[in-house]
């Protein structure tokens, strides 16, 4: 992978950014490093493309484990879904993976790693604040440390944020 041509590229939009993992790169080791080095503190991710390899964890709620297994040989990434956060100041990558065989069976997890086999790309939308985790000691989890929600007692558990325009969600009469 020394040498440019093989390793993961990227442009940014914005906060926005574009990154193509070449053929062999690690997908959690090689993301982590990249969102580090621009110094995003929160990120939702998605991809798509192929890996040769994957590591995949089961949460498992009866012991506070995850429990792993291994895939090996080409697989299609079917969904990729997660959020990089922080976790002690570093980046933290929190991702769901569907991957399919030749066959079409697919099967997916809380992806611990992958190895690309030939690309992976990798869609990530950064915002402009930091979010991180904490140990939540009733699961055992890293969870996101997120603000108190404000909550109405005599609205159902809703949020008292502003209240939204109804007509912003109405259907346009076309003159019909």
């Amino acid at each position: 992978m020394a040498g440019g041509k093989d390793q993961m590229r990227f442009q940014q939009f914005g906060g926005r950014y574009v990154v193509r993992l070449e053929s062999g790169e690690p997908v959690v080791r090689t993301l982590t490093d990249f969102l580090r080095a621009e110094r995003v503190e929160f990120a939702n991710l998605s991809a798509a493309g192929a890996v040769q390899w994957v590591l995949l964890g089961y949460w498992n709620a009866e012991t506070r484990a995850y429990e792993y297994r291994e895939c090996e040989g080409q697989l299609e990434v079917v969904s990729f879904q997660g959020n990089s956060s922080l976790k002690d100041g570093e980046p933290f990558l929190h991702i769901h993976g569907v991957f399919s065989w030749r066959d079409f069976s697919a099967f997916g997890g809380h992806l611990a790693e992958a190895r690309v086999h030939p690309t992976l790309e990798v869609w990530l939308r950064t915002e402009p604040v930091p979010v991180r985790r904490v140990r939540d000691e009733a699961s055992g989890l890293d969870l996101l440390d997120l603000p108190d929600r404000r909550v109405d007692p005599n609205d159902q558990g809703r949020s008292t944020g502003p209240p939204i325009p109804l007509h912003r969600y109405q259907r346009a009469d076309r003159g019909r």
